[in-house]
C-alpha cells in the first residue's frame, strides 16, 4: 500500500511541473506572436506611452505570475503534505490491516493446529480402533482356524473310530461265520414271470366211420399242430429261509396264449340226392387264452448265490376264450356225375371269443432255478445324520426296514406243468350245417370233439423277484469294511504336486483293472476303496515321464497313501522377435528330425509373448526351420531338446525380394483358391505388423502361351492380390502391383518342376 501512496504523490507532482513549464512556453511564444498582430508604430511619445504601459501590463503580469506561482507552490506543498499524510494515513492502515492479517494468520494457525491435533488424535483412535479390530479379526481368525482343526481332528477321530467299529463288526461277523447260528428270515416276494406257453390238447381216437350228427369225421388223416404262445405272471408270496432251507406260499396269477393248427377231413351225406359232401380243412388254427389264479407251495434251497425251488400250484382258470380261423375245400360225389366235382374254398365261418369250459382245479408241478443278486444289486444302508431327530441309529443286532440293505433281487428260470386234464368242454360236432345248405354254418372248439379230449397246460420262461426281508431280531451278515488307497501324484523335482495328473491301478498278480484312469486333485488326491492284495497304480501327467507305483492293501479296514513322483521331460521353449524393433513375432517354427523330409512337429508362437512349446521325442537330432514372411529364412541346429532359445529374425529390407508360398490360383485364370488363405493371412499380419513397410506385388509366369496372355495373366494375378490385402485393411497407398509375365524366369521352362517355380508372386519392399 505504501508504494501505492507515494506513486500516486509522485504523480501529482509531475503534474504540477508539467503545468508551469507549459506556463512558461506559452508566455514566451505569446510575444513575436503579439507582436506579429501590433500595428505599424506609432509616434514617440505614444511609443513610450505604451511602453510603460506594456511594462506596467508586464510587470502586473509578473506579479501575478509569481503569485500563481507562489500559490501553485503553497498548493504543491499543501498538496504534498496532504499526501504526506494521506501516505502516512495509508501506512498506518497497511500496518493494521497487516497486524490484523498476522494475528488473522496466527489464529488460522492456532486452529488449524488444533484441528490437526484433533484429527491426529482422532486418526489415532481409528487407528487403534483399526487395530483392536484387526486383532478382533485375527483372534476369530485363530479362533476359527483352531475350531476348524479340532472338526477335523475331531472328524478325523469319528471316522477311525467309525472304521475301527466296522472292522470289530466284521470281525465279530467272521467268528459267526465261524461258529453259525441258524436264524429264520422272512420275505414278503414280488416276482414277474414271462415266457412261454402252451396248452398241449391230445385228441381221442375216433373210430373211422363214425357218425357225428348228420356227417361223419375221418380222422385217419388228421393233422394237429401245437405252435404255442406267450405267458406273463404275477407273484405275490411269502418266502422263509431258515440256513440252507428255502420254502415259498402265497398268491399266483398268471395268463397263458397258445395256438394249435388243425387239418382233418369231414363228410357229410344228403339223403335227399344221394350225394356225400367231403369238407377237407387243410389248416383250422384255433387260438386259446386262459387267466388262472393258484396257489403255489415251494420247498428248496440255497447255497452261496444259487438257489432252487420244486413244489406244486394249484390253480383255478376264469376267463378262458378261444378264437377260430381257417379255410375248407368242398368236394361232392354225386351219382348222377361220373367224376367228384368241387364246390370252391370257402372263408371258416369261424368262432371268436368264445368261451371253454375246464375241469377245477389244474394242479401243476413246478420248478425254479436261480441267482441272488444282493452281492450286485443290494443297497447299503444310508449314514445316519445326527442332526435328522427322526431317524434312530442302527444298534448291532438290529435291521433295518424296507427300503434299505433288506431288499434283495432275484432272477430264476422256471418251468410248469399241469399233471392233470384240464379239459371239461362237453362232446359236441367239430362242424356243424343247416339241413338245406352244403356250407359249415358254425365250428365248436376242438376240445369239443368227443368227451376223451385231454389238456395239460406248459408255462416256462424267466422270472425277475424283488424279497423285501420283514425285520427280525437277528442282524444280517455284515459286510466288510471298505479299505481304502489315497493317491497324490508329486513333481520328483520340487515335490510339488502336480496340477494335472492322471492314473490307473491294476492288480499286480491278475492285471485287472482295479481304478480305472482317473484325473487327481491336486490339493486333497484322490481317495479310492480297494480290496485286498497288491496293486500297481501308474501315473502320467502332461511334459512328465510316466511313473509306477506297488503297493499292498493288507487288511480290510485300513487306508494305504500312495504317491507317486513323476520326473519331468524336457521341453524345448522357443520365443520368436524382431531382430530391429524386439517385438514379438508370431511365427510358425518347423522342427526337423535328422534324415527327415517332413517337420516332426510345427509349432506356431503366439502374438503376445511370441512363444511356443513343445516336448520332442528323445533319440534324434532335430533341426529348426523359420521361413517366416518380410523376414530372412532361419535354420540352425537343436542342441538339447530340453533348451530356451530366443530367435532373432532380421526383417527383409528396402529393395529385397521374397516369394509367396503357397499361394495357387486357378489355371490360367486370375481367381486366387482358397487354399492360399494361410498365405494371404501371412502377407496381412506382416504388413499390419509393420506399417511403414510399402510393397510391390509382382507376378510372373512360366512361359507357356503367348507373351501378351502371359503378361495379362501375371498382371491380373498381382492386381488381385493387392486387391485381397486392400479388403483386409492394407491402406491402398502403401501397396503397388505389376506383371512381368515370363520375362524373369528363376528356372527352367523345360520341365513341369521348372515352369512350377516360374509361376509365382513376389514381394519388392519400397
Amino acid at each position: 500500500m505504501k508504494n501505492g501512496v507515494n506513486r500516486a504523490l509522485a504523480a501529482k507532482k509531475n503534474f504540477l511541473q508539467n503545468i508551469l513549464i507549459a506556463s512558461v512556453v506559452l508566455s514566451l511564444n505569446c510575444a513575436p506572436i503579439a507582436a506579429y498582430a501590433m500595428p505599424e508604430p506609432v509616434p514617440a511619445a505614444q511609443n513610450d506611452k505604451a511602453k510603460a504601459a506594456a511594462a506596467k501590463k508586464k510587470e502586473a503580469e509578473k506579479k501575478k505570475k509569481e503569485a500563481e506561482k507562489a500559490k501553485a507552490a503553497k498548493a504543491k506543498a499543501k498538496a504534498a503534505e496532504a499526501k504526506k499524510k494521506e501516505a502516512e494515513k495509508k501506512k498506518a492502515a497497511n500496518a493494521k490491516a497487516t497486524a490484523e492479517k498476522k494475528e488473522a494468520a496466527e489464529k488460522q494457525r492456532a486452529a488449524q493446529a488444533k484441528a490437526n491435533e484433533k484429527k491426529r488424535e482422532e486418526a489415532q483412535k481409528e487407528a487403534a480402533k483399526a487395530q483392536a479390530q484387526r486383532e478382533k479379526e485375527a483372534a476369530e481368525r485363530a479362533k476359527i482356524a483352531a475350531q476348524r482343526e479340532a472338526d477335523k481332528a475331531k472328524k478325523e477321530a469319528a471316522e477311525k473310530a467309525k472304521e475301527e467299529k466296522a472292522i470289530r463288526d466284521y470281525e465279530k461277523y467272521q467268528e459267526s461265520l465261524e461258529n453259525p447260528k441258524k436264524e429264520v428270515i422272512s420275505y414278503i416276494n414280488l416276482g414277474l414271470r414271462a415266457g412261454y406257453s402252451a396248452m398241449m390238447d391230445k385228441l381221442a381216437k375216433t373210430p373211422e366211420g363214425a357218425l357225428w350228427g348228420s356227417g361223419t369225421l375221418n380222422k385217419s388223416n388228421a393233422l394237429q399242430q401245437l405252435v404255442g404262445g406267450g405267458g406273463a405272471g404275477l407273484d405275490l408270496t411269502y418266502g422263509l429261509e431258515y440256513g440252507h432251507f428255502l420254502f415259498e406260499t402265497g398268491l399266483d396269477f398268471r395268463f397263458l396264449n397258445s395256438t394249435s393248427n388243425y387239418g382233418f377231413t369231414a363228410t357229410r351225406p344228403d339223403l335227399t340226392y344221394g350225394a356225400t359232401y367231403y369238407y377237407m380243412f387243410d389248416k383250422l388254427t384255433e387260438t386259446r387264452n386262459m387267466m388262472q389264479v393258484g396257489l403255489p407251495v415251494m420247498f428248496g434251497a440255497q447255497f452261496k448265490d444259487f438257489y432252487f425251488l420244486l413244489g406244486a400250484k394249484i390253480h383255478y382258470a376264469f376267463m378262458c376264450p378261444y378264437t377260430q380261423k381257417g379255410k375248407y375245400d368242398i368236394v361232392v360225389e354225386d351219382p348222377a356225375f361220373l367224376e367228384p366235382y368241387g364246390m370252391g374254398i370257402h372263408e371258416l365261418n369261424g368262432t371268436t371269443n368264445q368261451k371253454i369250459k375246464f375241469r377245477q382245479p389244474d394242479i401243476s408241478v413246478a420248478a425254479e432255478i436261480g441267482l441272488d443278486l444282493d452281492r450286485w444289486l443290494q443297497k447299503q444302508p444310508k449314514p445316519v445324520d445326527p442332526k435328522d431327530k427322526k431317524r434312530k441309529k442302527v444298534q448291532p443286532g438290529q435291521r433295518l426296514p424296507f427300503g434299505q440293505e433288506h431288499v434283495h433281487y432275484r432272477v430264476s428260470l422256471f418251468a410248469e406243468y399241469s399233471v392233470l386234464n384240464a379239459n371239461s368242454t362237453p362232446a359236441v360236432k367239430p362242424v356243424e350245417f343247416i339241413p338245406t345248405d352244403a356250407l359249415v354254418q358254425k365250428t365248436n372248439t376242438m376240445l369239443a370233439m368227443n368227451g376223451d379230449t385231454k389238456l395239460n397246460n406248459l408255462f416256462v420262461g424267466a422270472k425277475f423277484t424283488i424279497q423285501f426281508e420283514i425285520p427280525g431280531k437277528t442282524a444280517r451278515p455284515v459286510p466288510p469294511p471298505p479299505a481304502y488307497a489315497i493317491y497324490s501324484v508329486v513333481d520328483a523335482v520340487t515335490n510339488e504336486p502336480i496340477p494335472v495328473a492322471f492314473v490307473e491301478t491294476r492288480g499286480t498278480e491278475s492285471g485287472k483293472i482295479a481304478l480305472r484312469e482317473k484325473q487327481i486333485n491336486p490339493k486333497k488326491g484322490f481317495r479310492q476303496k480297494h480290496a485286498v492284495g497288491n496293486f500297481t497304480a501308474s501315473a502320467k501327467a502332461e511334459n512328465y515321464y510316466p511313473a509306477e507305483q506297488q503297493f499292498t492293501v493288507e487288511k480290510v479296514g485300513t487306508t494305504q497313501y500312495v504317491t507317486i513322483a513323476l520326473q519331468p521331460r524336457p521341453v524345448l521353449r522357443v520365443r520368436v522377435y524382431n531382430k530391429e524393433t524386439g517385438l514379438v513375432v508370431p511365427a510358425t517354427v518347423q522342427i526337423i528330425a535328422n534324415g527327415a523330409t517332413e517337420p516332426a512337429y510345427n509349432l506356431a508362437t503366439d502374438s503376445v509373448n511370441g512363444e511356443a512349446k513343445q516336448m520332442l521325442a528323445e533319440g534324434p537330432q532335430y533341426k529348426l526351420h523359420i521361413a517366416q514372411m518380410g523376414y530372412d529364412t532361419l535354420d540352425m541346429v537343436i542342441a538339447n531338446i530340453g533348451d530356451s532359445l530366443n530367435i532373432a529374425l532380421t526383417p527383409i529390407k528396402k529393395g529385397e525380394v521374397f516369394i509367396v508360398k503357397n499361394l495357387f490360383f486357378a489355371t490360367n485364370k486370375t481367381r486366387i483358391l482358397s487354399r492360399s488363405e494361410e498365405a494371404l493371412n501371412d502377407l496381412y499380419m506382416y504388413l499390419a505388423r509393420n506399417p511403414q513397410v510399402r510393397i510391390k506385388i509382382v507376378g510372373h509366369t512360366d512361359s507357356v502361351g503367348k507373351d501378351a496372355a502371359n503378361q495379362k495373366l501375371s498382371d491380373g494375378r498381382a492386381n488381385e492380390v493387392m486387391k485381397d490385402l486392400i479388403e483386409r485393411g492394407i491402406a491402398p497407398e502403401r501397396l503397388q502391383a505389376e506383371g512381368r509375365g515370363e520375362t524373369q524366369p528363376i528356372d527352367t521352362n523345360d520341365t513341369e518342376e521348372g515352369r512350377q517355380n516360374n509361376r509365382r508372386v513376389e514381394i519388392e519392399i519400397l
